[in-house]
């Protein structure tokens, strides 16, 4: 594996960890009360990798059929078809390279996506006066 690629997983694995935190967890952070510690454990799921190939497939095909809609509405019926919980919105959010937070509810994910997704493919087009 690259040293990109590994660095990519490694910040994803740390992302994850900082996004299970309380917000509590969080704030003692942040005042410098309290500071993270690594710790390397094995995974619990072994048919992890095998999860992960499929949803990368899937989330692929997805990703191409948001770039197919032609308005903000359809990418909102899509998403809402093919995606049902929010740690589904979650995965398919960092796939798409889009920030999420804890706190952020699946309506404010979905937004998002769409707008990093269909909203730019249509700002772009306006802009080249496409219609």
């Amino acid at each position: 594996m690259s040293k990109a690629k590994t660095l990519t997983s490694l910040f994803r694995e740390l992302q994850d960890a900082v996004l299970e935190l309380s917000d509590g967890e969080l704030e003692k952070v942040i005042s410098g009360e309290f500071q993270f510690s690594l710790k390397v454990v094995k995974k619990k799921n072994i048919n992890n990798s095998k999860a992960s190939l499929i949803d990368n497939l899937s989330y692929d095909k997805l990703l191409d059929l948001l770039n197919k809609c032609d308005s903000r509405e359809q990418g909102n019926e899509l998403l809402s078809r093919e995606l049902n919980t929010k740690s589904e919105y979650e995965k398919f959010a960092r796939h798409v390279e889009v920030a999420v937070m804890k706190s952020d509810k699946v309506d404010k994910i979905r937004d998002n996506i769409i707008e990093s997704t269909v909203g730019a493919k249509l700002r772009s087009d306006a802009i080249q006066n496409k219609n």
